[in-house]
């Protein structure tokens, strides 16, 4: 895998992290109980958990997690930074491939969730949607979801790129 997709994931994340306001901070997000504020932090411990994943082959978020920072997407921006010196330190091919689709996924899917809690009719772009679902679809089985993702929800196989990544993932797509 190459960093082109991680590179278009973060384009799009960064996209909808720059239209928040303050205000949009308190919305909820479809991640039940928690608002867009709590998922964009949460997105900083999980490129803290890329950036491990890389440097000593951990993938653990970090604890306890992050909450109620004053400025949640600088911090965001803060880690996109590191992640990509991270990536160009030399890590093994296999940590680099794993963070890389980890990442795409991560940021494509909580992109979503922020853009969906300020506009219910926000989409992923098809090209990126089509990609990660391209990638995730071939490694992210029934048994081995744990907690991290529900099931998948049903949705038309001619549904936009954005529904059908959306609903593989185990969330509702929103219109």
């Amino acid at each position: 895998m190459t960093t082109e997709l991680l590179h278009r994931a973060t384009d799009y994340a960064r996209g909808v992290l720059s239209e928040l306001t303050d205000d949009d901070l308190r919305r909820p997000t479809p991640c039940e109980g928690w608002d867009a504020g709590r998922v964009v932090l949460h997105l900083a411990d999980v490129i803290d958990g890329l950036i491990g994943l890389l440097e000593n082959g951990e993938l653990a978020l970090p604890q306890p997690p992050r909450i109620n920072d004053p400025d949640p997407v600088a911090i965001v921006d803060e880690r996109l930074v590191e992640l990509e010196r991270a990536l160009h330190v030399g890590a093994g091919a296999k940590r680099v491939d794993h963070a890389l689709l980890a990442g795409a996924i991560e940021l494509t899917t909580h992109g979503w969730d922020i853009g969906v809690a300020c506009d219910r009719a926000h989409r992923i772009p098809d090209s990126l949607a089509e990609e990660v679902l391209a990638q995730v679809s071939a490694v992210l089985h029934v048994d081995a979801r744990g907690a991290n993702f529900a099931a998948p929800v049903d949705t038309a196989r001619d549904a936009p790129a954005s529904d059908r990544l959306i609903a593989f993932l185990g969330r509702v797509p929103r219109h």
